[in-house]
């Protein structure tokens, strides 16, 4: 946006035409916007103040500053959230005392939380005896941003604060601590992990995960691969996020291992994910030997929903070839991940598919197909509509739901009246979906 269209659509108060303005400033990074956004903070209506402060990231200007200081009295919570974060790294020294004079007042101990982490964002060692207080404070948020914000200030006094919340009671406070000692290349706590592993404190394990992640030490890796099979999902998801981290691509076979024994949807497209952005030749390689030899079609197919929300071109060779398994689901979830690649050079792959025997297969084809353009994919809709499967044409109402084409409006609605009252659900469900397109 130029600023001649600017300054015009800005004199429209509207409330919808000054969020755009504001927004649009934002992203594409104009200069010499003061006055906008002086004028989004005396609007009065919080969605627009709440705009211009985010927009105040494009400016120093200290009559800017000066304003977004008096929303941390605001009794309207978001602003005075959205004003702290506005106040992240500024370094004037009327804005550092606004934070602290906020500090001193708040009750809200989430927004307490994020003015510690902004008093963080300043790294200055002046800030070490407030942090201090803070330690002790009820909410273990505010305690746990206290310790981080002291890791990040280069001062002597602070390792020796750190050495002693090393042996707190609370798991984010210990694993912030640790981490900030070792990023000073003090290995300080870290020989009392392997212990922590075997707490029966879930959180205490997840934090061990996570601070094996922050410090990713190549040695750290065999202590998360024992972490995929963890009871809990929250330490496995956290096991496999740190191995990401830490960026090894010798534990891709252990990972692919632990998919097959993985009961959580979201952990097992996790894992695939980091299995291929560690190394993706060796992902595959393995993904598709594990494909080849694993005989339940259920995992078969699970395994090639991940893959497709993975999104990674590399895939398309073991999704080309799932595309020929004996199993429906198999073949339906390689349609659905071909489709999630988005790239048009794959519909001669999909087109075949739309004769496919299996109706999730036709009509996840037929979806994928018109998301890529091809509005052929309407003529086998419109013959699943008329099967005498009611498989067929519950399908098919599905796929006119997904595709979201107001044209479709009167074949759903005739479907509505259908003999089978699964097919009717699922015309009722496609058409409220187009609703809320309209």
């Amino acid at each position: 946006m130029d600023h001649a269209t600017l300054k015009k659509l800005f004199q429209d108060r509207d409330k919808s035409v000054r969020l755009f303005c504001l927004k649009c400033m934002l992203r594409d990074r104009l200069e010499d916007v003061d006055e906008y956004i002086l004028e989004g903070l005396r609007d009065g209506r919080p969605e627009v103040v709440t705009a211009a402060m985010k927009a105040a990231r494009l400016t120093s200007n200290p009559e800017v500053f000066g304003m977004i200081i008096t929303y941390l009295e605001s009794p309207n919570t978001i602003l005075r959230s959205e004003a702290l974060h506005a106040m992240q790294g500024r370094g004037q020294q009327a804005i550092k005392a606004a934070v602290c004079d906020f500090l001193k007042n708040e009750d809200d101990p989430s927004l307490v939380a994020t003015g510690i982490k902004i008093i963080g964002s300043f790294r200055s060692a002046e800030f070490v005896p407030l942090l201090r207080a803070f330690l002790n404070y009820a909410d273990e948020r505010v305690r746990a941003n206290a310790v981080e914000a002291i890791g990040d200030i280069d001062s002597p006094e602070t390792v020796e604060i750190l050495k002693v919340l090393v042996s707190d009671r609370n798991n984010r406070v210990r694993a912030n601590a640790i981490k900030a000692l070792w990023q000073r290349g003090i290995r300080f706590g870290l020989n009392t992990l392997p212990e922590e592993l075997r707490s029966p404190n879930t959180r205490k394990r997840a934090s061990v995960a996570y601070i094996l992640g922050e410090i990713q030490e190549d040695r750290s890796l065999d202590l998360l691969v024992g972490l995929l099979n963890d009871i809990s999902p929250t330490v496995r998801n956290r096991a496999v996020l740190s191995i990401g981290k830490i960026g090894s691509s010798r534990v891709i076979s252990q990972l692919i291992d632990a998919y097959i024994h993985e009961d959580e949807n979201h952990i097992r497209d996790a894992i695939v994910k980091t299995a291929m952005q560690l190394n993706q030749d060796l992902a595959l390689a393995r993904l598709t030997e594990k494909f080849s030899r694993e005989e339940n079609a259920r995992v078969r197919a699970m395994l090639i929903k991940s893959l497709g929300r993975a999104e990674d071109q590399k895939s398309v060779v073991l999704l080309a070839r799932a595309l020929r398994d004996t199993d429906g689901r198999v073949r339906a979830n390689a349609v659905e991940s071909l489709g999630q690649l988005k790239d048009q050079q794959y519909t001669d792959l999909l087109f075949p598919l739309l004769n496919d025997s299996h109706n999730r297969v036709r009509s996840n084809a037929a979806m994928a197909l018109w998301k890529l353009g091809g509005t052929g994919a309407v003529l086998t809709l419109k013959q699943m509509l008329r099967s005498s499967h009611k498989q067929m044409r519950s399908s098919a109402a599905w796929a006119l739901g997904e595709i979201g084409a107001l044209q479709f409006g009167d074949l759903l609605q005739d479907l509505t009246s259908d003999t089978d009252p699964d097919v009717r659900r699922c015309a009722l469900k496609a058409l409220a979906k187009l609703s809320k397109i309209t």
